[in-house]
């Protein structure tokens, strides 16, 4: 049950609307990186994780102060439009927002492009949705801090940085509950990869390029147990597809499967028709997440 209280989680206050910025602002309420986007996508992963109910409520929490970030930023997108319905010089600068939506918020971007679900990423594989949020937050971030860029509006400037420090925040929370099922990092699904090619750095982009660019070496080549590997075209012996002789063994899970289990959820881990070997090929090891320092 939602209970909607009338009380901003932030107060917004606008001393020069600028219908220009307005419009701009508009990404972060219809757009792919917005605030109604990542409200759904925590929601909907939230009400499928039913296998753990520990990071359900973590989801639902934080899908729902998204949609108190929603009323933030439409409340700060109506007072920048606000002198489209008092002056018909702003009002012809966005025929769309002014005519179709009375100056108002409208699920668009600030293209004018409508919201679609397609912006959603929800797999209802846990680890793998914790990942995209994390991804998620640090887009939003980054449109936050573009826009804190185009005006000069004290107020509007307090709002944007208020948005942008709650995404870290819930990034640090996602990533906290990421490191906390104690996978590899590497460790996705069910099926282990296979060993031998699945550390095998393919070095596929060589030669000397028109941008002063040349054939470049650094630690993604070899942090991981990762080596590189020439390709044939340029006289290597390329990936190690011998390796490949069917399913390699089921993937290590950490905590995955061991959470508080919903009342709707199953005994049943997976449907899956194919049974699987068990080899030693899974990848183990806890999330490779820096942990701060002790101190002394």
């Amino acid at each position: 049950m939602y209970h909607h209280i009338k009380k901003m989680m932030y107060t917004v206050n606008v001393g020069m609307p600028d219908v220009r910025f307005g419009n701009m602002l508009l990404e972060q309420f219809g757009g792919a990186n917005g605030e109604l986007a990542a409200a759904m996508q925590y929601t909907i992963q939230g009400w499928n994780c039913v296998d753990d109910l520990a990071r359900r409520d973590l989801l639902l929490d934080i899908g729902t102060e998204e949609l108190s970030h929603l009323e933030v930023v439409g409340a700060l997108i109506r007072m920048h439009l606000k002198p489209m319905k008092e002056n018909r010089e702003a009002a012809e600068a966005d025929p769309l927002i002014c005519i179709a939506g009375g100056g108002g918020v409208d699920l668009r971007n600030s293209m004018g492009n409508a919201w679609t679900a397609d912006y959603l990423k929800i797999t209802g594989e846990l680890d793998v949705d914790l990942r995209s949020n994390i991804a998620a937050e640090a887009r939003a971030k980054i449109v936050y801090e573009r826009l804190i860029n185009y005006t000069d509006d004290p107020g509007s400037i307090d709002t944007l940085q208020f948005l942008m420090t709650r995404e870290i925040t819930h990034m640090k929370a996602f990533s906290a509950a990421l490191e906390s099922l104690e996978k590899s990092p590497f460790s996705i699904g069910r099926l282990a990869v296979t060993p031998g090619i699945g550390s095998e750095y393919f070095n596929a982009s060589t030669g000397d390029g028109n941008e002063g660019e040349t054939d470049m070496h650094g630690p993604w080549q070899s942090s991981f147990g990762l080596h590189p590997v020439e390709s044939e075209m340029n006289g290597g012996p390329g990936l190690s597809i011998g390796d490949i002789q069917g399913i390699a063994g089921p993937e290590g899970r950490g905590k995955q499967d061991s959470g508080i289990k919903a009342a709707t959820a199953t005994d049943v881990l997976t449907v899956d028709p194919k049974p699987v070997p068990q080899t030693d090929a899974a990848q183990t090891g806890k999330q490779a997440f820096l942990r701060e320092t002790p101190t002394k």
